[in-house]
């Protein structure tokens, strides 16, 4: 199963295809997983209108477009099956229309706001949307606090009791777990050179891709892919 989410498509450092150095980085590892399973887009595939900026960090603010260079995206990946949540409302439904429901639309794939699934007997809850952190001891706070909240859901017979936690949205990888379970935040595809990143925003951030190899509900690996010095910041030298 590989799990993408974040891309921001229609972003100037948003993810599209045959877009420089961010995508080589993100083919590159997609072709080298080998056939794909199940993919799930986890949220903010595309970018939005930019009202805070003023449109002016796009390269498109039709959000139709935008829909089509996630399409292209995902078509690239060729899973099998394919699954979707949605991402925040600034992003893909400012005027109440949820666009990533096109993209899924395409894949005849399901979406929602959260999902759970079952695969070979391993419970997923995915969503896109987890509260970060500005001290980095404090990210991991956010992601126990899935397990905790999904054993109380569980426990009025609500929910299905999980034990993968897929979340998004920070821009950052990490993780925590315990025996037969595993939260995760998984790392973004928008890139470096965000107004909003580089004026307002202190902690690191982490642009990749996340899969997992799934046997069965005791056998099961997961690997976080993240690129390297893809892009660094400039020094001015005197």
């Amino acid at each position: 199963m590989l799990i993408v989410a974040d891309f921001h498509s229609g972003h100037k450092s948003g993810l599209r295809k045959g877009g420089g150095k961010y995508w080589d980085y993100f083919i590159q590892e997609v072709k080298a997983l080998g056939k794909i399973d199940i993919c799930l887009a986890n949220g903010d595939v595309i970018d939005g209108r930019g009202e805070k900026s003023g449109g002016t960090e796009l390269i498109t603010t039709d959000r139709h477009e935008q829909s089509e260079m996630a399409r292209e995206i995902l078509e690239e990946i060729n899973a099998t099956d394919y699954l979707f949540t949605y991402g925040t409302k600034y992003h893909t439904s400012s005027d109440g229309e949820d666009f990533e429901g096109e993209v899924a639309k395409h894949f005849k794939a399901p979406i929602g706001g959260q999902q759970f699934f079952d695969i070979n007997g391993l419970v997923f809850h995915a969503k896109h949307k987890i509260s970060g952190s500005s001290i980095p001891h404090g990210r991991f706070t956010a992601l126990a606090r899935q397990k905790v909240w999904n054993l109380f859901w569980s426990e009025y017979k609500q929910v299905p009791k999980a034990n993968i936690f897929i979340r998004s949205h920070v821009h950052y990888y990490d993780f925590c777990g315990g025996y037969n379970w595993l939260a995760v935040i998984t790392p973004a595809l928008l890139g470096w050179g965000t107004k909003y990143g580089e004026r307002e925003c202190e902690g690191t951030i982490d642009f990749g891709i996340f899969h997992m190899d799934i046997e069965d509900q005791n056998n099961w690996t997961w690997k976080a892919h993240i690129a390297q010095a893809v892009e660094s910041a400039t020094v001015h030298k005197y």
